[in-house]
């Protein structure tokens, strides 16, 4: 019977990792689709600083305090 448990855990841990990927996936598609959008705007806005670059402060979950 353990083993059994052993088999869904390790089935959830799967379908947590590939989640996971697919969260990140998402996540940077749309930071390429603002950037793309900011390019053609002519203006870099958050979460981009004035080059482009992804600004140090935020990570692609949320704004961090400092």
């Amino acid at each position: 019977m353990e083993s059994n448990y052993k088999k869904v855990l390790r089935e959830i841990k799967e379908l947590l990792v590939k989640q996971n990927e697919s969260l990140e996936q998402l996540t940077q598609l749309f930071l390429d689709k603002w950037k793309s959008e900011d390019e053609r705007y002519g203006e870099y806005r958050w979460p981009y600083d004035k080059d482009g670059d992804l600004l140090e402060n935020v990570n692609t979950t949320r704004r961090l305090d400092k």
